[in-house]
């Protein structure tokens, strides 16, 4: 009996071990800038009820704070120049969520904003990491 309790406590042991790597290297795959994080956080802190509901959720659901912060900073990305004429697009005042409905499965989108000259680029929606069901 005492030989079936170690063994079903190796196993455990194993599969907490196991879980607990799976989870820190997801964590670390979500790791952000901190200007990034700096330049996107009034977005999230807006879908949480602002600073203070932001710094709550933060504390309380750190995986999903970094999930919902990935998908703000890096389910899209700016391409310069792509037209002939505009200003540069200034990445910090794009809400990605108003661009969401532009998303396609298996491609990346380019999007051309009126008076830009760069692209706003959405990855394809197989190439995310996460993306909130708020949008």
């Amino acid at each position: 009996m005492v030989r079936d309790m170690r063994k079903y406590a190796c196993i455990i042991l194993l599969f907490v071990l196991f879980f607990a790597g799976q989870s820190s290297g997801q964590v670390s795959a979500l790791e952000i800038n901190p200007l990034r994080e700096k330049m996107f956080t009034p977005y999230l802190a807006t879908r949480h009820g602002g600073a203070e509901g932001l710094a709550k959720f933060k504390e309380e659901n750190r995986y999903l704070y970094l999930k919902e912060l990935w998908y703000f900073t890096e389910s899209f990305f700016v391409q310069r120049n792509q037209f002939s004429s505009g200003i540069e697009l200034n990445e910090e005042i794009i809400d990605i969520t108003r661009f969401e409905a532009n998303r396609k499965p298996h491609e990346d989108v380019y999007l051309q904003l009126p008076g830009f000259k760069d692209a706003l680029v959405l990855k394809a929606a197989d190439k995310l990491l996460y993306k909130p069901d708020y949008h």
